[in-house]
C-alpha cells in the first residue's frame, strides 16, 4: 500500500512540475540565430557564408525559475565553397521536459539554372541522447513514459529553396523523419511532423561589404498554434543587429560588434510571450569566427599600379619601346603600300587618257580623208548620226518593212555568216551590214572579195563620217 501511494505522490509531483508554466515546443527558436547558425532554421541558408570556414558558438538561458532551468548550447563549424556547404556541430538543448544532448550534420547544394534563377537542396542530421530533464522526483524504477533513463533519438530535417535575383522562397521541415533506436519506433506519426516556409531578400546598402536580409515565415507545430513571424538581419563591416516577432515567443533584439572583419560577438534578448506573469526575458549570446578566403563578390575598387623591381621597370621600358617601333614600322609600310597604289593609280588613269586622245585624234583624222568613189562603184556618205560609229559599213541590204528585214537576217545566219544592224531616224530604214572597216580600202577588199567567198550577194558600202 505504501508503495503504490509513493507511485501515485510521484505523479502528482511531476505534473506539478511540468504544469508550473505553459510548456513550450520542443523547437530551437531558430528564427533568431541567423548570424551563427542559419542552418538550422533552414539547412540551405549555410550557401549564403562569405567565408570558406566558419566557427560558431551559442548559448540561451529561458526564464530562470527554482525547478525549471531550460538552456540550450550549440558549437559548430560550417565550410562553404562556390556551390556546397557542409559542416557538424555539438547541441545540447534544455526544452524544461526534455534535456537533448548530442551533435548533427549538415549539408546543402546549389544548383544554378541561369544567372538570376537557382535551386537549393539541403538536410540536417541530429542524433542525440533524450533524458527527463529533471528527475529529482523519480523513484528508482520509473513511471511510464518518463522511465528515467535515456533514449538515442535520430532525426532528418531537409530543405528546399527556389531564388529568383535577390528572392528566395524556401520550405523545411524540422523532423520529416525521425526514429528512436532506443525503443525501435517512431518519434512522431505523420500528423505531427513541423513545417516550415519562409520568403527572404537580400539587399547590399552600400559599397562597403555586408547586407541586409529580411524574411518572413509560417511554421506549423501539432498541438501547438500556427507560429507566424518576422526577421532583419543587418551585417555590416563593424557590427550587426538583428530583430523580429514570433506570433508564439513575442519579440526579439540582438546586436553585436564584428571584430577585424572576421570575428562577430553580441547577444539577443527574447521576450517570453507564454511568460507573461513573471515578466521574464531569455538572454542568448552568441560567437563566430570567419577563416579562409571570402567567397561573396565585392565591388570592385580602385586598382592600384604594382611596385615592380628596378629591373622589371627596365624590361617593361624597353618592351613598351618596342611596342611603339613596331607600330611606327607598321605605320610606316602602310604608307608606302598606299603611296605605291597611287602611284600605280595615276599611271593608269595616264595610261587610259593618252590611248583616248590617240583614239580621238585617229578618228578626227579618219574623217577627214577624203574618198573618190570608183567608176561604176555604189558609195555613199552620210554625217555622223547618234548612236553610230564612224567608219566604213559593208551594206548587204536596206529596208523599210520589218518583216522582210527579219526574214533576211535569218537567211544571214542560216548562211554561217554574222549579220548585223542598224536603224536611221534619218530615213526610217533599217541597214542590214555583214561589217565596219576603219578605212576605205578595208572595206573595198572586204567587198570584192566577197567577205573571202562566203557572201555571193551585192554588196556596197556607206560611209558615217
Amino acid at each position: 500500500m505504501g508503495k503504490r501511494f509513493g507511485v501515485l505522490l510521484s505523479l502528482l509531483m511531476l505534473q506539478g512540475i511540468f504544469a508550473q508554466d505553459p510548456n513550450l515546443p520542443s523547437d530551437l527558436r531558430q528564427q533568431n540565430l541567423l548570424l551563427v547558425a542559419p542552418q538550422l532554421f533552414n539547412p540551405v541558408m549555410s550557401l549564403e557564408q562569405e567565408y570558406t570556414h566558419r566557427f560558431s558558438a551559442w548559448s540561451r538561458w529561458q526564464w530562470q525559475t527554482i525547478d525549471l532551468d531550460p538552456t540550450s548550447v550549440m558549437v559548430s563549424y560550417t565550410g562553404a565553397r562556390k556551390r556546397m556547404a557542409y559542416g557538424a556541430g555539438f547541441l545540447e538543448h534544455n526544452t524544461g521536459v526534455f534535456l537533448q544532448t548530442g551533435g548533427f550534420l549538415h549539408t546543402a547544394y546549389r544548383f544554378t539554372l541561369s544567372p538570376k534563377v537557382r535551386i537549393d537542396v539541403g538536410a540536417n542530421l541530429f542524433g542525440y541522447l533524450q533524458e527527463v530533464a529533471d528527475n529529482r522526483f523519480f523513484l528508482q524504477q520509473g513511471i511510464a513514459p518518463f522511465t528515467g533513463g535515456s533514449d538515442f533519438v535520430m532525426r532528418l530535417a531537409p530543405a528546399l529553396q527556389v531564388g529568383i535575383g535577390k528572392f528566395a522562397l524556401g520550405m523545411s521541415s524540422e523532423n520529416l523523419v525521425d526514429y528512436n533506436i532506443t525503443r525501435s519506433t517512431a518519434v512522431t506519426d505523420s500528423g505531427e511532423k513541423i513545417f516550415t516556409g519562409m520568403l527572404h531578400f537580400t539587399a547590399v546598402p552600400g559599397p562597403g561589404p555586408g547586407f541586409i536580409r529580411p524574411q518572413v515565415y509560417i511554421r506549423r507545430l501539432p498541438g501547438y498554434d500556427t507560429q507566424y513571424g518576422f526577421n532583419v538581419l543587418w551585417s555590416a563591416s563593424r557590427f550587426w543587429a538583428q530583430g523580429g516577432y514570433n506570433s508564439f515567443y513575442g519579440a526579439s533584439l540582438g546586436l553585436g560588434g564584428r571584430f577585424l572583419d572576421r570575428l562577430s560577438l553580441g547577444g539577443v534578448v527574447e521576450y517570453d510571450s507564454p511568460q507573461p506573469d513573471n515578466d521574464a526575458l531569455t538572454y542568448g549570446i552568441m560567437a563566430a569566427l570567419d577563416l579562409g578566403p571570402k567567397l561573396t563578390q565585392e565591388k570592385p575598387r580602385a586598382r592600384q599600379a604594382p611596385v615592380l623591381p628596378e629591373r622589371d621597370l627596365l624590361q617593361e621600358a624597353e618592351e613598351a619601346r618596342a611596342r611603339q617601333d613596331a607600330i611606327a614600322a607598321e605605320q610606316a609600310a602602310r604608307q608606302a603600300a598606299q603611296e605605291r597604289r597611287d602611284s600605280l593609280q595615276q599611271a593608269a588613269r595616264q595610261a587610259v587618257a593618252e590611248r583616248l586622245a590617240d583614239s580621238l585624234a585617229r578618228v578626227e583624222a579618219a574623217r577627214a580623208v577624203t574618198v573618190q568613189p570608183q567608176q561604176g562603184e555604189r558609195y555613199q556618205e552620210v554625217a555622223a548620226e547618234a548612236g553610230l560609229q564612224p567608219g566604213y559599213y559593208l551594206i548587204a541590204n536596206v529596208f523599210g518593212t520589218q518583216k522582210y528585214f527579219e526574214a533576211f537576217m535569218r537567211q544571214l545566219q542560216a548562211q554561217g555568216l554574222e549579220p548585223q544592224s542598224f536603224f536611221r531616224e534619218a530615213n526610217q530604214f533599217n541597214y542590214v551590214h555583214l561589217g565596219r572597216f576603219p578605212t576605205m580600202e578595208a572595206a573595198r577588199a572586204a567587198r570584192d572579195s566577197g567577205l573571202g567567198g562566203r557572201y555571193k550577194g551585192e554588196l556596197w558600202i556607206l560611209r558615217i563620217r
